[in-house]
């Protein structure tokens, strides 16, 4: 079963309560009729899996995840008990009892870095954090995990249900707020410690995003960058940034990071930490 060693993840399609009674270890539970809407839970396509579960269920969501560019490179099918103990015999090591599910997904490695490299005691202070088009919420939750307040915004109703599920799956809190943030009362009033900015770019905003930004704060930004159109989208200028564009919107903050990434598609992005001077006395 070398299989297992060459999956990204270990899909498990049956019911929680067979989940928890017995499970192939570093799987992952999720119940098959619900997969379709837990897209954010899964890494990034393309990416292999390893399905377990009931024959139907297994044809059904292999077909699923090819359409969205995955790859399912084998199952295990269990259509009863007396096929569990037919894989438990075979593979008598690889089987554990519990309710623990193992994360597939994963927030964006930038904010990862962020989180890294700032001298920062996040439990202890609880700084507030705004993520602005935070989309399926993997970033938001990522940093409420870590302890920050953190507000999702995102204009898709759809999305915003995804990222709350995703938020009580990981048993984080986040604030989710659905509207459309070139509207008046979209973004929060008061400012917070930390902007998320990710794959979202419309440079009408970028007063508020910086008056958003408390007086050292900091802002995380990435998005595509110019020369990404040569791969196929965006195309639209409007949502490619220029070379050196965000060090010129935040010039008078302190730049941690400002270089372009390629995304393993070739698509270059552009990625920037920043942060903003401190009150003066």
């Amino acid at each position: 079963m070398m299989m297992f060693n060459k999956a990204d993840g270990i899909i498990d399609l049956r019911s929680f309560e067979a989940f928890k009674v017995s499970h192939l270890t570093n799987s992952t539970w999720m119940a098959w009729q619900d997969l379709p809407e837990l897209l954010n839970e899964l890494p990034a396509s393309p990416a292999s899996f390893m399905l377990v579960g009931e024959e139907g269920a297994i044809e059904e969501i292999s077909i699923f995840l090819n359409e969205k560019n995955y790859q399912v490179i084998g199952s295990l099918v269990i259509n009863d008990e007396a096929d569990l103990r037919r894989w438990q015999e075979q593979l008598p090591e690889r089987w554990e009892a519990g309710s623990q599910s193992k994360r597939l997904w994963a927030s964006n490695p930038l904010l990862e870095a962020f989180s890294e490299l700032i001298d920062l005691d996040v439990k202890g202070l609880r700084p507030s954090a705004v993520d602005l088009g935070c989309g399926g919420g993997r970033d938001s939750v990522y940093l409420a995990k870590l302890g920050w307040r953190v507000v999702g915004i995102d204009q898709e109703a759809r999305v915003i249900k995804r990222a709350k599920q995703l938020a009580n799956r990981a048993g984080a809190a986040v604030k989710w707020k659905c509207c459309d943030l070139k509207k008046d009362g979209c973004l929060p009033v008061e400012p917070v410690d930390l902007v998320v900015v990710m794959r979202f770019l419309n440079r009408d905003l970028f007063t508020q995003i910086r008056e958003l930004v408390k007086p050292g704060g900091w802002i995380v930004f990435q998005t595509f960058a110019e020369g990404a159109e040569v791969f196929g989208s965006p195309k639209n200028p409007n949502f490619l940034l220029k070379p050196g564009e965000l060090k010129e919107v935040f010039a008078d903050f302190s730049v941690i990071i400002d270089k372009i990434d390629a995304l393993p598609d070739g698509r270059p992005v552009a990625s920037f930490i920043a942060q903003k001077p401190k009150a003066t006395v």
